[in-house]
């Protein structure tokens, strides 16, 4: 019981990334940001500006359906600034996971730039990391928080449900087979 108690106050900050926390710049480009991910082997960059102020978010999803559009633009001639996230769901290093788990379902997002009182990029928080945390083992650890892995795996899953994909499938462009 002890050990649930102490898993339930984990701070943000005891699982946060932050060994291999990447980050760019607005003005990087494209080409620039999938290396990034690359050589990370992550699937998301906060985008920082000169003083580590989180401006917005980019992943490697952002990229993929950037590369399906038409652009007549090279990777290296895309500036980040033109298609990442600018409304961006950060978590407080100090925050404890409960409210992590809250934020991902409420914003259907897998990932959180984690910030310090100032806003400065402190590191990133994924589901994954939730996850991985959650189930270390400990029964007692998964027991506490099964209930919020699964809510906040199925708002994540419900991103595409059958309705948004209908939506946009209006605006997709027919394939010829």
């Amino acid at each position: 019981m002890i050990i649930n108690l102490k898993f339930k106050k984990m701070k943000v900050k005891d699982i946060m990334t932050t060994k291999a926390l990447r980050s760019c710049s607005s003005d990087a480009n494209l080409q620039y940001a999938a290396k990034v991910m690359k050589a990370g082997n992550c699937g998301a960059l906060p985008v920082i500006d000169q003083d580590k102020k989180v401006v917005g978010i980019i992943t490697d999803r952002d990229i993929s359906l950037t590369s399906s559009d038409k652009h007549t633009k090279a990777h290296a001639e895309i500036p980040i600034s033109e298609i990442m996230g600018k409304k961006v769901h950060t978590i407080n290093e100090n925050d404890d996971i409960s409210t992590a788990f809250k934020q991902m379902r409420k914003n259907r997002v897998g990932r959180l730039p984690v910030v310090d009182q100032d806003g400065r990029l402190k590191g990133i928080l994924s589901v994954h990391n939730l996850v991985s945390q959650s189930f270390d083992g400990q029964e007692e650890h998964a027991a506490a928080h099964g209930e919020n892995i699964i809510k906040t795996l199925k708002a994540l899953s419900d991103r595409y449900s059958k309705n948004e994909l209908a939506a946009n499938a209006e605006k997709a462009i027919p394939m010829e087979l």
